[in-house]
C-alpha cells in the first residue's frame, strides 16, 4: 500500500511539472459538424448516469482505486435502471489528457475500467482544463472508432424526449475551458477569443431553442459557483452564464472540477440549481469558500477525511444518477465502495412552458 502511494506521488509531481510546461492545441476553425443529438424513450421515465473527473492517472497505473469502485457501482446502477447514457463532465485523462486516439490511455483509463457491459451505452463527454494539456481533438475523433464515445464537437447539444407524454429534457454540453483558460481557478483570458463568442453565441440559441423544454440542463467542467477550492465563482462564466440562465429558465448546472459533491444555490434569487459531481475518481475534503454570500451550498459530501475514505486507505469516489419523468427529475449521488446512496436529493420541476 506505501509503495503503491508513493508510486503514486511521483507519478503527480512529474505530471504536474509537464503540465506547468505544456500548452494546449490550436482549436479547429472550421464550421462545426451536426451538433444536435435526438432520441425518444418510451414509458413514463428514464434514467443516465453522471460521472466527472474520472481521470484516473497516468501510465504505468492509468487508474484509481476510487475509479474502479465507482465504475463496478455505475454499472449496477446502469442494469437496475435500465440507464440510457452516461454525461461525463471533464478531466476525462490526468494530467496531460490523450496524445492520440491510440494513446494507450484509451484502453488502461477507459475501456478497460468501465467494461461491464452495463456501460456499453453512450458516453456523452465534455472536457476538462487537464485534457487541453493533450489532444482534444483525438477525444473527438475518438468517436468515429468507439461504439459508445459519442463526442461530435467542442459542443453539442442532446435531446431527449419521453412518447407518448413527449416530457422532453434538452442537455446542452458547454466546453468552459475555451471561454475561461486552463487551470484551477482560470484567469478568464479565452484559449481562442473568436472560438470562446461563437461558442457564447450558440449557447444562447440552443437556450432560445429548448424554452419547450421541461428540464433545461446546461453541462459544463468549471463552476459557476463552488464552496470547494475551485470557488468562491468563476468570474468568466458567471458574467455571462448566470443573465442566461434567469432569462431562459434553466433547470439546473451540472459540473465537475471540485473532487467532490455540492449542490448550490444563488441567493440573488436564481431558480438555476448547481450541481458539482467531481469525485468519480479522486476525492477533496476541503471546503475554503463556504462563506461567500453570493451563494449559498445546501449540501456537500464528503465533510472529512473518514467519511471520503475506507479505514483512511483508499478514496471512495462518487458519481450520480438521473431519473427523469413526467412529474419531476431527481438526481441522486452515490460513493463508491458499498455503493450506498448519500441521503440527499436534488429535486427538478418541470418548467412551466406557458412563460416564454
Amino acid at each position: 500500500m506505501r509503495i503503491i502511494v508513493f508510486l503514486s506521488c511521483i507519478v503527480c509531481v512529474a505530471y504536474a511539472y509537464k503540465v506547468l510546461q505544456s500548452d494546449p492545441e490550436p482549436l479547429r476553425r472550421e464550421v462545426e459538424p451536426k451538433t444536435l443529438i435526438t432520441e425518444s424513450f418510451e414509458g413514463d421515465t428514464f434514467s443516465f448516469l453522471i460521472a466527472g473527473d474520472n481521470g484516473g492517472l497516468p501510465e504505468p497505473l492509468y487508474s484509481t482505486k476510487a475509479q474502479r469502485n465507482v465504475a463496478a457501482i455505475m454499472a449496477r446502477e446502469s442494469r437496475d435502471h435500465d440507464c440510457k447514457f452516461i454525461l461525463e463532465l471533464g478531466d476525462n485523462f490526468y494530467f496531460l489528457g490523450v496524445k492520440d486516439i491510440y494513446d494507450r490511455r484509451w484502453r488502461g483509463t477507459f475501456e478497460e475500467v468501465y467494461s461491464d457491459p452495463a456501460l456499453y451505452i453512450p458516453w456523452y463527454p465534455t472536457t476538462g482544463n487537464h485534457d487541453w494539456h493533450g489532444s482534444v481533438q483525438a477525444q473527438i475523433d475518438y468517436s468515429k472508432i468507439s461504439t459508445r464515445w459519442t463526442f461530435p464537437w467542442y459542443w453539442y447539444t442532446l435531446d431527449h424526449t419521453l412518447t407518448p407524454s413527449n416530457v422532453k429534457i434538452r442537455i446542452v454540453m458547454f466546453e468552459t475551458t475555451i471561454p475561461c483558460g486552463i487551470g484551477l481557478n482560470p484567469d478568464g483570458v479565452p484559449l481562442d477569443e473568436e472560438m470562446a463568442e461563437q461558442q457564447w453565441q450558440w449557447l444562447e440559441q440552443q437556450l432560445i431553442e429548448g424554452q419547450d423544454a421541461d428540464y433545461l440542463i446546461v453541462t459544463g467542467h468549471y463552476p459557476i459557483f463552488s464552496g470547494g477550492v475551485a470557488g468562491p465563482t468563476t468570474e468568466c462564466l458567471r458574467t455571462r452564464m448566470m443573465p442566461m440562465f434567469d432569462m431562459y429558465r434553466v433547470s439546473a448546472y451540472i459540473v465537475g472540477h471540485d473532487h467532490n459533491v455540492q449542490h448550490i444555490m444563488a441567493n440573488d434569487g436564481s431558480v438555476t440549481q448547481h450541481v458539482i459531481v467531481g469525485c468519480s475518481s479522486d476525492m477533496t475534503t476541503r471546503y475554503p469558500n463556504l462563506e461567500d454570500d453570493r451563494f449559498t451550498v445546501k449540501y456537500k459530501w464528503p465533510n472529512n477525511f473518514a467519511e471520503a475514505t475506507t479505514n483512511f486507505m483508499y478514496y471512495k469516489g462518487c458519481f450520480a444518477r438521473a431519473d427523469v419523468s413526467t412529474t419531476g427529475m431527481t438526481i441522486s449521488f452515490f460513493e463508491g465502495v458499498n455503493g450506498d446512496k448519500l441521503d440527499y436529493d436534488v429535486n427538478l420541476s418541470r418548467r412551466d412552458k406557458t412563460i416564454l
